[in-house]
């Protein structure tokens, strides 16, 4: 067995992976309203968060600060139906996120060459991608990897493995 090369940063670590347990029906917007010092990340994306303002003079002498700002989630009311559609998407898409997640951790942790998730059939294979395309509006991939705050700093949490 090969020794630890790399330790992954802890999440939310800049560089990090973020955990399976992360992606819930309440998304990004929910998780930021908990921990409001990562809001200022996303500023650059309006279209994700269209309350969030870079700080200017004027906004700083009105008292705005990006911590103090509610967020709304992309998604607010479902019917029973849809909801429990929503929910077998998002424990599909956690499970393979977590067997992926799992096969890259070993990879970097043991050089292991990592075996992801193989679907069983192209029925399954489509039933994951939309639970992909409906986390992503929940949990903006993009900007939670290239999201900078007002000093340039890059938030980089990743998803190193197939989605």
């Amino acid at each position: 067995m090969i020794e630890m090369s790399t330790i992954l940063p802890v999440f939310p670590s800049t560089g990090s992976i973020p955990p399976a347990c992360f992606y819930d029906r309440q998304g990004l917007a929910n998780w930021l309203n908990q921990n409001p010092t990562y809001k200022n990340y996303f500023i650059q994306y309006p279209d994700v968060f269209p309350n969030l303002y870079p700080m200017t003079s004027t906004l700083s002498s009105v008292g705005y600060s990006t911590q103090n700002v509610p967020l709304a989630s992309n998604v607010t009311t479902l019917t029973q139906n849809q909801a429990m559609k929503y929910n077998e998407q998002l424990e599909l898409f956690r499970t393979v996120y977590v067997y992926n997640s799992n096969a890259y951790t070993n990879y970097v942790q043991t050089g292991t060459i990592p075996a992801y998730f193989r679907f069983q059939t192209y029925r399954d294979r489509n039933e994951f991608k939309a639970s992909v395309s409906l986390v992503n509006k929940l949990y903006p991939f993009q900007a939670m990897a290239y999201g900078t705050n007002e000093s340039g700093s890059t938030l980089g949490w990743i998803v190193p493995f197939p989605m």
